[in-house]
């Protein structure tokens, strides 16, 4: 599955990522493989502010992603 990561999360993981995961699956269950592989970014994956989207549609946790989507992780955003 391919994900793009925004933001904070841009810093740890890149730009864009494939990563091994059964699909279909949560978004919660990619968060948590993402959680695995890279627990310095746990507190920032987990996050509710996190925003999941693919094609412009927020998703929630609960919301299941097929293969051959993309998956879109943007982490907030603060500054002024």
């Amino acid at each position: 599955m391919k994900v793009r990561f925004y933001g904070k999360l841009a810093d740890v993981f890149g730009s864009e990522r494939e990563i091994a995961i059964p699909a279909p699956s949560t978004v919660a269950e990619v968060r948590q493989r993402l959680t695995m592989d890279h627990p310095e970014a746990a507190g920032t994956l987990q996050n509710k502010r996190v925003r999941a989207y693919i094609a412009d549609a927020i998703l929630h946790d609960s919301d299941v992603v097929q293969e051959g989507e993309v998956l879109e992780l943007l982490a907030p955003v603060s500054g002024g």
